[in-house]
């Protein structure tokens, strides 16, 4: 009788004959290698499920499966998932490059942390131009590196989880009992694994990573990123005001948000849709204060301490202004993770 392996990679893949080759030999490359390799073709019209097939000739912890008909692609997702026998979950894109040592730390630091239902890894973002060429991400992607490799503790990563995706989905070494309970991906208007982290986040689950780079994470303009409008800037605004709406704290003592500016006004316009009391802005510019945002007072910066007994909102997109509104959250007395949460 077969073993049941400790991991399974899942690697859905759609049209992807010219990056999966890569791909799939570096999961195959792996130092650690009780594996196996889910293949799972999402709708392809190109050679990408024949070259799937080719792998499971060539070894054997290699399995390839094709989606159900019409299935979308968090259904092919979830579906990998049902397929798969391990019971460590590894996600692992057709575009992108694992690290030979990337299984052995990720399995050794899940041993080491029995408390983490979710490993991460630091990323090293490349651009994949037309011709295939490779070049340097574009600054917005260099800048969003930075960050995510920055946030490392479980801490870092339950706290600043609402400026943006704190862990690299084809990064992640999810438990299967956790991902069961979480009940897989979603169908939602804005990225289905962002979702996953904080619906997981929510319910208590610990994410952490390995401080190490593990993965090689491709940009380019074929990426679903850029392709989906479940990626855009405002559906992951929506994401992070639907899930701070579902906060305790949020949804007991309402919000006040520091930042009128863009963030800050459809940031508390999607909060009051999801039922939460917004008390007030404050703002930096002068001439915003003493206007009213949607029926909503704008207040001066120097009488934040009057939100205690809110929650506050730091609703801004430069990491300068955060920083300086931190800075003086935590001298009004303001607990970040507690009342007092980061959005961008």
């Amino acid at each position: 009788m077969k073993r049941k392996p400790l991991i399974s990679i899942l690697l859905p893949a759609r049209n992807a004959e010219k990056t999966l080759p890569l791909a799939i030999e570096s999961c195959l490359a792996q130092t650690l290698p009780d594996f196996e390799l889910v293949l799972v073709d999402h709708r392809s019209t190109d050679k990408t499920f024949s070259l799937m097939k080719k792998y499971v000739k060539r070894d054997q912890r290699v399995r390839v499966a094709r989606a159900p008909a019409g299935s979308t692609f968090v259904q092919a997702l979830n579906f990998c998932t049902r397929e798969a026998e391990g019971d460590l979950l590894v996600r692992m894109d057709a575009d992108d490059f694992s690290y030979a040592d990337r299984l052995q730390r990720q399995a050794r630091y899940m041993q080491d942390h029995p408390e983490v239902g979710v490993c991460g890894a630091l990323v090293r973002i490349r651009l994949r131009q037309a011709d295939m060429s490779v070049a340097d991400p574009l600054p917005g992607y260099a800048d969003y590196e930075k960050w995510l490799n920055a946030l490392v503790s479980q801490e870092q990563v339950a706290t600043e989880r609402y400026i943006d995706s704190p862990i690299a989905n084809p990064t992640a070494m999810i438990r299967r009992e956790v991902m069961e309970k979480a009940g897989g991906y979603k169908e939602v208007e804005w990225a289905e694994d962002y979702d996953l982290w904080l619906r997981m986040l929510q319910s208590g689950v610990k994410i952490g990573k390995v401080e190490r780079v593990l993965l090689d994470w491709y940009d380019g303009d074929t990426r679903v990123t850029r392709t989906s409008q479940r990626y855009s800037q405002d559906n992951f605004l929506k994401a992070k005001a639907f899930y701070l709406s579902r906060e305790p704290v949020v949804e007991k003592n309402g919000v006040s948000v520091a930042g009128a500016g863009r963030i800050g006004k459809k940031l508390a316009r999607w909060l009051k849709e999801f039922g939460v009391k917004v008390h007030c802005f404050f703002e930096v510019n002068e001439r915003q204060v003493g206007n009213k945002i949607g029926g909503i007072m704008v207040k001066g910066e120097a009488s934040m301490a009057e939100a205690r007994g809110t929650v506050l909102i730091a609703a801004v997109g430069v990491d300068g202004a955060r920083g300086i509104i931190r800075d003086r959250a935590k001298a009004a007395g303001f607990v970040e993770g507690e009342d007092f949460f980061c959005v961008a």
